[in-house]
This record gives C-alpha cells, sequence and structure tokens, in this order.
C-alpha cells in the first residue's frame, strides 16, 4: 500500500473569498473547531498535508505564521481545492481509494473538478498543479465525493452546525479538562455539541447554545450569548453572536449584536457595535464588492470583515456589509455598506501607521508582525 501524501491548492478564483483571502490562504477557513488545513491534518494522522498556492506573497505569509507545516515530498499525491469542505470520512475514503490505485483519477465534487490522484512521484508543488491542469476526463476516470465548494466567504455560515459535529469526532475530548467553566454559565447542547478548548474562560452567567465550538485560550464574558458560533483562538468575546464565525485574535467582548458574519483576526469591536443581517423587507442581501455588486442569495447576512480593522463604540453595520483589512471606522448612524482596505474614518490609513497599531495589538497577546507578512500588507495598502 503505497503512502499518499495530500495536497491543498488554492483555486484560480481565491479572490472571490474577500475580505478573508486578502491575508490568508483559502485552506485556513474556519466553519468549526477547525480550519480546512486543520480539519485534513486531524482526519489523516500520519499523512503528511502540504500546501501550495500560486500567490506567492500569502503562502510566505502562511509559512511564517505556521512553520510547524509540513513541506511537500516526493510521493503519489492527492491534490484537492483548498476551497473545498469535506467531511472527515470522505477525506479518509479518498486517501484510502489513493493507497490502493496505481492509475491516476480525477476527483469531482457536485459535477465539478476539484482534484486529482497523481499516482506517481511529482519534484514539487507546482508540478503537481501543472499535472492536474493537464488532465482531462477523458484520459482517466473520475471520483465524484461528497462535499460543499465555497465560492463566497457568506457560504461558510451555512455549514458550522456540520462542521462542528464532523470535528467533535475529532477532539480528545468535547470540553477541555483545562478550560475554566463558572458554575452559573449554560451549555445548552441539545440542538448541538458544544466544543471547549484547553485554556478557554467562560465566566459568569454566559450562555452557549450548540452547535458551538470555543478556541483556545478564548474569554467568554459574563451574560455573553452565543448560538451557533465557531469562534478562533485567543478572542474576547460578549454581547449576543448568532450563527458567526470570528478566525482568532479578536475582542467583541462588550454589548452588541454579531450576526451571520465572518470576522478575520486582529479585529476590536467596540462597545455596543452592532450588525443588521435581515433587511426589513426580507428580501434577499446585496453585497458590494470591490469589483460589484452581487445578490448573495441569503435572506441573513451581517458583515465580513478582514483583518486588523477596528469599529469604535456603537458603529451599526447595515446588513451585508463588506469591510476590508485595516480600517478604523468611526460614524454617526450606519456605516457604508462598503469599506475598502486601510481606511481612516473617510481617508486612507497612512502605511506606516497602520503597521505601527498591527505591531502593538499583536504585541498585546505576544504575538509579532513577521516580515512576510508585512510584506504582504504592504503590497495590499499599494
Amino acid at each position: 500500500m503505497a503512502t499518499v501524501q495530500i495536497l491543498l491548492l488554492e483555486h484560480d478564483d481565491v479572490e472571490g473569498l474577500y475580505p478573508f483571502t486578502d491575508t490568508h490562504c483559502s485552506w485556513e477557513i474556519r466553519t468549526g473547531h477547525y480550519t480546512i488545513l486543520e480539519r485534513w491534518t486531524k482526519s489523516l494522522p500520519g499523512h503528511t498535508v502540504s500546501v501550495v498556492s500560486h500567490r506567492d506573497l500569502h503562502l510566505r505569509s502562511f509559512v511564517e505564521r505556521h512553520p510547524e507545516t509540513p513541506a511537500f515530498v516526493q510521493a503519489p499525491t492527492l491534490l484537492v481545492a483548498s476551497h473545498v469542505l469535506l467531511s472527515p470520512e470522505v477525506m479518509r475514503r479518498l486517501v484510502t481509494m489513493c493507497e490502493s490505485s496505481t492509475e491516476t483519477f480525477l476527483v469531482a465534487c457536485s459535477g465539478l473538478t476539484v482534484g486529482a490522484f497523481v499516482s506517481h512521484e511529482l519534484a514539487t508543488p507546482h508540478a503537481a498543479v501543472e499535472v492536474l491542469d493537464a488532465l482531462s476526463a477523458d484520459q482517466c476516470s473520475t471520483v465524484e465525493c461528497a462535499g460543499h465548494i465555497i465560492r463566497r466567504l457568506w457560504q461558510t455560515l451555512d455549514h458550522i452546525d456540520l462542521s462542528i459535529v464532523w470535528d467533535a469526532e475529532l477532539v480528545d475530548q468535547l470540553i477541555s479538562q483545562q478550560a475554566s467553566i463558572h458554575p452559573s454559565a449554560v451549555l445548552d447542547d441539545s440542538m448541538g455539541p458544544i466544543l471547549i478548548a484547553d485554556g478557554v474562560r467562560i465566566e459568569p452567567l454566559a450562555v452557549i447554545t450548540g452547535p458551538a465550538s470555543i478556541g483556545k485560550d478564548t474569554i467568554v464574558m459574563p451574560h455573553a450569548t452565543l448560538d451557533t458560533v465557531a469562534i478562533g483562538p485567543v478572542c474576547r468575546v460578549g454581547g449576543e453572536i448568532s450563527s458567526s464565525i470570528i478566525q482568532g485574535y479578536t475582542n467583541k467582548r462588550h454589548d452588541g449584536f454579531l450576526g451571520h458574519s465572518y470576522i478575520g483576526e486582529w479585529v476590536n469591536l467596540g462597545a455596543a457595535t452592532t450588525t443588521s443581517n435581515l433587511k426589513n423587507t426580507y428580501g434577499n442581501v446585496r453585497v458590494t464588492f470591490v469589483w460589484g455588486t452581487e445578490d448573495s442569495q441569503r435572506m441573513f447576512l451581517g458583515l465580513l470583515m478582514g483583518d486588523h480593522s477596528k469599529a469604535a463604540i456603537g458603529t451599526r453595520f447595515p446588513t451585508g456589509t463588506v469591510c476590508g483589512t485595516s480600517c478604523n471606522i468611526v460614524r454617526d448612524g450606519f456605516t457604508d455598506n462598503s469599506i475598502g482596505s486601510f481606511r481612516w474614518l473617510d481617508e486612507s490609513y497612512d502605511i506606516e501607521k497602520a503597521i505601527a497599531v498591527i505591531q502593538t495589538s499583536m504585541g498585546r497577546r505576544s504575538r509579532s508582525l513577521g516580515p512576510a507578512t508585512e510584506a504582504l500588507l504592504r503590497y495590499l495598502a499599494g
């Protein structure tokens, strides 16, 4: 039985996952307790799970932030697009098929090609991508697998519940013995599992309704109400949060409503910051990106916010707001529903000042801004 390597690769339209993919690779998308890459790694211990991207600056930043990521090895390789959500069961089944196969085959999801198994050894990850690009259905067989293709960031919100169910199978304990939970806190898992990682602190009278995932060293503030959430590591969360994902290292510790939203890393939402996630007409939410306006085909959608952005106290975000990277938002009334990157109020945010603030905020969590990530931020700022 051949040893198989898994190689996650970014698709050409990765920018469609804006604003998250401004500063992240698509395999970093969090839909539950784990990111896409972490779920592959946890589901297949003993296998090398490596990554490749055509976006060199983003790849360098990722490797700098995650130096433990295995390097590519010369071995038969299963290539899978990193914006595809697969269950651990499907992942394992695919790898088992690869281990018993001597022939190259394509992998499809919902009728679309999302990867391939290359049965011979490859010299580089980019060589693997070239092989995938050259393959067609008339050259080899196709294996169809059940999964979900994520083309826009809001689609992650539809898979929080299922992802947490998947991830509950992968953790050693649903609730870590290294977590601190106040006796007056309420954990209601009648609608789905609740996962609580090491170092989490749940403070008095907090209510968490599953499915829910609380990442390592996160603090859930007193009286917080969380329902169907995936909260990453080292966050401070309070108020009401529903059907939302927070990537990590973010503060939303005060009262205010966050609903049907995806929030990046190193974000600070000031006291009483509130999102609207439903139009008065109950119609579909239209979303304005830097490239144009799209119909989300969703009734519920709040805020999509990039890394390092900050909202002042009392900020109110309209339904379907998109905010880019490193913004400082201060508004009377509702904000604009489309806010670009590196904005200070209504003006451009000086990159030197932005970098200084980022370094300070990361230092408060004993983290530092590496040179590769700084180079990416400077590139994004133009």
